[in-house]
């Protein structure tokens, strides 16, 4: 997306933010995901390419992420370059493909596909249909879908004033569904679409089994819970699960 390729910065910064919303953000879609060992993984919407060097190192035999960003893109191609901390030169590639191409086709198609943060960025229900059928067409059968997304009953009006400063990150109403991911001055627009429209985008793709599972922390890490409960009796993102 254009908005990321202008300033980009505050949020790779926010990112890589040592905060428990990390823990968060990666403690069930990891969990969901399973392993990947010998897997072949599409992951869309990539970005600067942490999930595909965190798929790379749990084993996945090979990765391909996709992402609009030109400079994101860069970002990633950097942080997989021969040697740097974590890089998988050899089994992670990059290109630079919308997540709505009506088009792309991976050849043979991913044994998984994955996206951290992928649905919201879609401006209509068609487009996100395109989304599902990029999904559905490049899994194969057997094949599952593990997405971290903006959950479809998060209560935007409810978020407190200091939200930023509690977690890294804000969110402004536009015109919902419309709204504005906002870190600094970093602002990116996104739209929260509802459960049934998520399902039924993904039920039009061939796409089954489809599970809705929320935020937690680990077992060792619950002394967290307290400090954000706020979040947790609301939380904005939740993970979506399916497989064909």
């Amino acid at each position: 997306m254009a908005d990321y390729d202008r300033n980009p910065a505050p949020y790779l910064q926010q990112s890589v933010a040592d905060n428990p919303y990390r823990l968060l953000e990666w403690t069930v879609f990891l969990e969901v995901l399973g392993p990947v060992t010998g897997k072949r993984v599409l992951d869309l919407a990539c970005g600067d390419g942490r999930l595909t060097r965190v798929l790379a190192h749990g084993g996945a035999a090979e990765v391909l992420g996709l992402d609009v960003s030109e400079e994101m893109l860069e970002h990633a191609r950097e942080q997989n370059a021969e040697g740097q901390p974590e890089a998988f030169p050899d089994r992670v590639s990059y290109g630079e493909v919308s997540a709505t191409d009506e088009t792309f086709q991976m050849t043979p198609q991913a044994d998984i596909v994955t996206a951290m943060y992928l649905f919201h960025y879609a401006r209509s229900v068609e487009e996100l249909d395109h989304m599902a059928d990029l999904i559905g067409r490049n899994l194969e059968p057997g094949g599952k879908f593990v997405t971290y997304t903006i959950n479809p009953d998060y209560d935007f009006t409810s978020a407190p004033d200091d939200m930023e400063e509690r977690i890294g990150f804000h969110y402004r109403i536009i015109d919902p569904p419309a709204y504005a991911l906002v870190i600094k001055d970093f602002e990116v627009p996104i739209w929260q679409w509802s459960r049934q429209q998520h399902e039924e985008a993904l039920k039009r793709a061939g796409l089954t089994n489809i599970r809705w599972h929320s935020l937690q922390f680990p077992p060792e890490q619950t002394h967290h819970l307290v400090g954000w409960a706020w979040y947790l009796d609301n939380p904005s993102c939740i993970v979506l699960y399916a497989e064909k």
